[in-house]
Parts: C-alpha cells; structure tokens; sequence
C-alpha cells in the first residue's frame, strides 16, 4: 500500500485537529477559556489530560453533493493529554455515534467510530514542510443500517504519512493497512448515499 496518495480524509482531520488543541493548549493558550463556560463541554484545565464531549444535530441541505437532505446527529467524546507525549509526539483517544436520517424516506444510518490516534513528526520543521507519520487503531468507522447490520467497516490498524507546509496540507500517503480501511482511502458517500436513499 506504501505510495498510494489519497485526498485527506475526514478522520484523519479529526484526529489532527485534537492533536493540534493539545498542542494549543500546552504551548499556553488560555484553558480557562474552554473551561469556562457553566455548559463547558471539557473537563478542568488543570487536569493533566483534557476530556471533552461533544454532540449536535443538524441538516446537510447538499448531502455528498447530491442536492438532497439528510439529518445528522452525533454524540462523541474525545481525550488529549495537555503536553506533548515524548516518543509518541501527541495522542487522542475518541469515540462517536451518529444517526444519519433522509427526511424524505426515514431511511437511518448509524455510524461509530472508537479509536486511538497517535502522531508523530518525522521529518522537517513544523512552522515550514515537514511531515507527520499518523497512526489510527480501533474502529476508525463502522456503518450499520437501523437494524445494526454492518454495512461498511474500517478497523484494525492504519499507519499514514501527511506532508505540511507549515499549517497548509500538501499530501497524504497510506503506509500501511491492516484490517482494511477502504472509507478512509474512498470516502464514505458511496456507501451513505445508497444506504440513506438518496438520489
């Protein structure tokens, strides 16, 4: 698999983005800030180890470019450490359910994702081009029809390079797969769109 080139993937962006929040936060950006709100989604700012929870819903008006609806809704948690985690680089561990709903059918589909993503800098200077070896193990997504039917799965373990200029990304490339992680390389609106019913 090493040298396939792929479109960065959603997944991939998440766990770069919790990683990029622990980054933040160590390097002294304001916790109490998150804290600090009487709904805060976080834990305390002191903690060693943040821990956040998410969930909202919502409607994609242009579900995977169709035109259509689709209602979304999604619960998750996610857990960082504040300062980076030598040799690893930086670390999260998440966990996230949704619904997807087509309005016009009722047609569901759940997905759950559970999985640990570890990054770490292999090359470079992270303010010019370098790049970031990312590494996913767990359940990366699994989709179920209403029933709890699997209809596609990613899972194992997934081992990616991404190259940066600075913030910008420039590449991703699959270093190794097992378990198979064909959503991530070729997205997941093939399968969606055909399991929601949309046209």
């Amino acid at each position: 698999m090493r040298g396939r080139s792929l479109h960065v993937r959603p997944l991939l962006v998440v766990g770069l983005i919790a990683s990029a929040i622990a980054a933040m936060l160590a390097l002294g950006s304001s916790p109490s800030a998150v804290a600090a709100s009487p709904n805060a989604p976080c834990n305390s700012p002191s903690a060693q180890v943040l821990s956040c929870h998410f969930s909202d819903s919502f409607a994609d008006f242009d579900f995977c470019g169709t035109e259509q609806t689709v209602d979304l809704a999604f619960d998750g948690r996610f857990t960082v450490p504040l300062a980076p985690n030598v040799p690893v680089g930086s670390w999260n561990n998440s966990e996230s359910n949704g619904v997807l709903t087509n309005p016009a059918t009722g047609a569901s589909v759940l997905i759950h994702s559970g999985y640990r993503f570890t990054s770490t800098l292999i090359s470079g200077d992270p303010s010019a081009v370098h790049t970031v070896l990312g590494v996913f193990k767990g359940a990366a997504e699994i989709i179920r029809d209403a029933h709890g039917g699997v209809i596609a799965r990613d899972a194992g373990n997934l081992v990616v390079e991404v190259t940066f200029n600075g913030d910008e990304f420039v590449s991703a490339e699959i270093v190794s797969d097992r378990g198979g992680h064909s959503l991530f390389a070729n997205g997941d609106c093939g399968v969606l769109v055909a399991a929601l019913g949309v046209t």
